[in-house]
């Protein structure tokens, strides 16, 4: 029997938190929070030009002590934005993700729309499910704990 390998549709998360280029590191954040959401993809235009991650937070803003209240998005978010299809295999994602050594790919159809967000923890999910949760070390990284997908106690 031959088994389909999952595209990046079936996996990535079709919520994605975009945010304008021109707004500041704080409003952002503060969005992110409220959202629960680890990232915001930077538009102009409405064109996806960039990403924020808490990394870019911590890393960017305060660890240098920057007022995020006087510093914009533009000037903190990560590009190139590293794109994938929603057709593409999630072993395709997995090779980008290594080969750029990024968390997240943003996933955009071939007009360049944005369509959702994939991240490691996506395929890790897919993988878990598809080995029927059998397997310890993908339901650690899928946060997947008798019969349900957990958050986890740091919150």
């Amino acid at each position: 029997m031959v088994v389909e390998e999952p595209t990046v549709a079936k996996a990535m998360s079709q919520v994605v938190m975009a945010i304008e280029l021109n707004v500041s590191a704080a409003d952002c954040a503060k969005a992110m929070a409220k959202k629960g959401v680890s990232c915001a993809v930077i538009t102009q235009s409405g064109s996806a030009i960039g990403i924020v991650t808490e990394r870019d937070l911590v890393s960017k803003v305060l660890a240098e002590s920057i007022e995020a209240k006087k510093v914009l998005v533009r000037d903190i978010m990560s590009t190139p934005l590293i794109t994938i299809g929603p057709d593409a295999y999630l072993t395709g994602a997995a090779e980008l993700m290594s080969r750029y050594r990024v968390r997240r790919l943003v996933v955009v159809d071939q007009v360049g729309t944005l369509m959702g967000i994939i991240t490691t923890g996506d395929i890790a999910r897919s993988l878990a499910e598809r080995q029927g949760y059998r397997e310890a070390t993908l339901n650690a990284m899928a946060r997947f704990s008798e019969g349900k997908m957990e958050n986890g106690p740091y919150q």
